[in-house]
């Protein structure tokens, strides 16, 4: 019974290529009837028995080449059929013509085995077209300088990036270019994205989630991102509450890797950076609601923001070379120290990364090598000084005025996490 409905039957896969084809060819009937017309071109049927067409030409062995020969032919028919449309009915655009022949495809896939990539290849032209005319209002409303930001970040991100050295190029291992880099890809990621949130959700939509999903990567990055915005925008508050809600998801995510990797005797610990990020999610919360002098109407943001462009790699490189002095630093500190110094090795690593001091004490403490106490205070230094050290990059990234206000919201964070750290 199971051989039967195996996608190895050529029944099965004939029923599977036609289903996916006229699962196609019935939006392409929705939009006809939309636009009250009698038929649709490449419409359900015709999607249908390409698709089945496909499938069925896989199954003849010793015609190896019969798929590209019926690929030929039904090129040559959807070409005769664009040549009509373009000069008799004045139709514009190949997305018909390029979905029938992708159609033939799905069904060649289907009969090759590869049920997976005919799947996501579906889905991928289902998206294309039901949300046809969404695409083209998005596209309506890019600026050429958005469109060469984007140009700018995929240049550098996929052809500078894979071609870096992942292994460390100096004698003492400190410098990989690719971790580098990468990091200063990040950074100018995170801007870019943000800079589309806020331009189509606003300053109050975006910039909160901008903080909270850039944060699940590196809230260092997202705060670097948010000061340098600071320079040019009038709404210090709003992207303040967004810096403070990227610290608050840093401080959850901690919560989460010793949850998940770490021994019973830290669960108590967990209050540490429980009450910091509730302390965090309060002050972005007044920081959010709080109207800012300057910008006192919400439906200036985009005036407000300066948004320009999309792309901006000058903060980026500015924190890629501080963050290659600070691993240097670190590492001369360790052979110094000793690996005897673990709180200062803590307090070291939180100025870069809390995650790699929190996986390594967790580590650590399984191999008997640290007690709990210290791990735990290690991880506390680690959360306090990737804390602090965002005021420094506040300051040299960012206004005078947000740098002051991350200084206070800091003192609250840190303190309410020091007190439940001497408490428990």
């Amino acid at each position: 019974m199971g051989e039967i409905f195996s996608t190895g039957n050529p029944f099965v896969q004939l029923f599977i290529a036609a289903a996916l084809g006229a699962f196609l060819g019935l939006r392409r009937e929705m939009d006809a009837q939309k636009l009250n017309k009698e038929a649709s071109f490449m419409g359900l049927r015709t999607m249908t028995l390409l698709s089945f067409f496909g499938a069925f030409s896989t199954h003849f062995p010793q015609w190896q080449y019969l798929p590209f020969v019926f690929f030929g032919i039904i090129t040559l028919f959807v070409l005769i059929a664009y040549v009509h449309g373009s000069f008799q009915m004045q139709r514009i655009g190949m997305t018909t013509e390029l979905s029938a022949l992708l159609a033939f495809w799905i069904g060649v896939l289907i009969g090759l085995g590869q049920e997976k990539m005919a799947i996501i290849l579906t889905i991928f032209l289902a998206i294309i077209q039901g949300y046809k005319d969404a695409l083209h209002r998005f596209a309506k409303t890019l600026s050429p300088q958005e469109w060469i930001g984007a140009l700018e970040l995929f240049t550098l991100s996929g052809a500078v990036l894979p071609f870096l050295p992942k292994t460390p190029i100096d004698p003492w291992g400190i410098f990989v270019p690719f971790n580098v880099w990468f990091l200063v890809i990040l950074i100018s990621g995170i801007g870019f994205v943000g800079y589309f949130l806020i331009k189509y959700l606003g300053a109050r939509g975006g910039i909160p989630l901008i903080g909270f999903l850039g944060a699940i990567v590196s809230s260092t990055a997202v705060t670097i991102s948010m000061a340098s915005q600071s320079k040019k925008s009038k709404i210090l508050n709003i992207l303040m509450g967004g810096i403070l809600i990227a610290s608050a998801t840093m401080q959850l995510r901690v919560i989460g890797e010793i949850y998940f990797l770490g021994p019973q005797g830290f669960w108590t610990f967990l209050l540490v950076p429980l009450v910091m990020s509730i302390v965090s999610f309060i002050l972005a919360g007044y920081f959010f609601f709080r109207r800012d002098k300057s910008n006192n109407i919400v439906a200036s943001q985009k005036e407000a923001l300066n948004l320009s462009s999309p792309f901006e790699l000058g903060p980026a490189l500015k924190f890629g070379i501080a963050f290659v002095v600070i691993l240097f630093a670190l590492a001369l500190g360790k052979k110094y120290i000793g690996d005897s110094g673990v709180y200062v090795t803590s307090i070291l690593s939180g100025v870069i990364d809390v995650d790699a001091i929190v996986l390594s004490a967790l580590e650590s403490v399984k191999l008997g090598e640290l007690s709990i106490e210290v791990a735990r205070n290690a991880i506390a230094f680690a959360i306090f000084m990737n804390t602090l050290i965002k005021v420094v990059y506040v300051a040299i990234l960012g206004t005078k005025e947000l740098a002051k206000k991350m200084a206070i919201s800091v003192v609250f964070i840190t303190l309410a996490g020091a007190v439940v750290l001497f408490l428990i």
